[in-house]
């Protein structure tokens, strides 16, 4: 189950976190991974440790908000390797903790130009190429915050509410075409995004209190459900929204 060979998938934000769990889950089932970031040091890096591995990858630098970056990706990924089947929106950022109307102006349109224009312009240059392959996948990254109001994340939360109505949106525009578009919503995952909250004392038993099972998510928890959507085992899930939280949302704060 959940093979990929022959296969060739883009992962933007790939380099760390969830989306190097997901690049490396893809590699390991046989897809050629085409894995990008900002940085060209890091895309380099993680490039250099597949292949080393024997895994089938290339390392494409690119500025998920910059609409000349995504379509250079997608440009390069064709070219190389002749098709394209996944791509994976997984780059975004929460670079404020202010009130929402107290929120600069320039901080707010930061995180909706990377959190939601971002994988917009991904799905506008490599969905025709999927469709042209013979179909595929999208999987976008939402977040629990798209389904609850918590103090300093409003921004955060708006653009990951805008993801999940994106994703129900071209389900229903390219499902006819044999492209299936999801996401998957992480709750609290042990990644750079909460280290400051890791740090906070209390933080952690509170987390386990509140959480059924009582534990921190880890990158692979949501990977996994990623290269699930992104399977033909997934082949009649499309337009819809897991949530991978260890059960938070379904239990009331203690």
């Amino acid at each position: 189950m959940f093979k990929f060979d022959g296969k060739v998938a883009i992962i933007v934000g790939a380099t760390r976190g969830i989306g190097l769990a997901a690049t490396r889950m893809l590699a390991r089932q046989g897809a050629t991974v085409i894995l990008s970031s900002r940085k060209a040091e890091a895309c380099a890096a993680v490039e250099e440790q597949l292949r080393g591995c024997g895994f089938k990858a290339l390392g494409v630098p690119a500025h998920a908000a910059r609409e000349e970056d995504v379509a250079r990706l997608v440009t390069i990924a064709i070219e190389r390797f002749g098709r394209l089947d996944v791509v994976i929106a997984n780059a975004g950022i929460s670079p404020s903790s202010d009130l929402l109307t107290e929120m600069p102006e320039d901080s707010w349109s930061r995180i909706l130009d990377t959190n939601i224009a971002g994988p917009l312009r991904l799905a506008r240059h490599a969905l025709p190429h999927i469709a042209a392959a013979g179909g595929g996948a999208m999987v976008m990254t939402s977040s629990v915050n798209a389904s609850v109001a918590t103090t300093g994340s409003g921004a955060y939360g708006i653009s990951k509410a805008g993801i999940e109505q994106m994703v129900r949106q071209l389900a229903v525009e390219w499902g006819p075409r044999n492209i299936r578009v999801n996401a998957v919503a992480p709750g609290t995952i042990q990644t750079d995004m909460i280290r400051k909250l890791m740090e906070k004392r209390g933080f952690v038993d509170w987390l386990h209190r509140t959480t059924p099972l009582q534990r921190l998510g880890e990158p692979e928890d949501v990977a996994a459900a990623m290269v699930f959507l992104a399977s033909d085992e997934a082949r009649h899930i499309t337009g819809q929204t897991i949530t991978i939280d260890g059960g938070q949302l379904i239990k009331r704060g203690d």
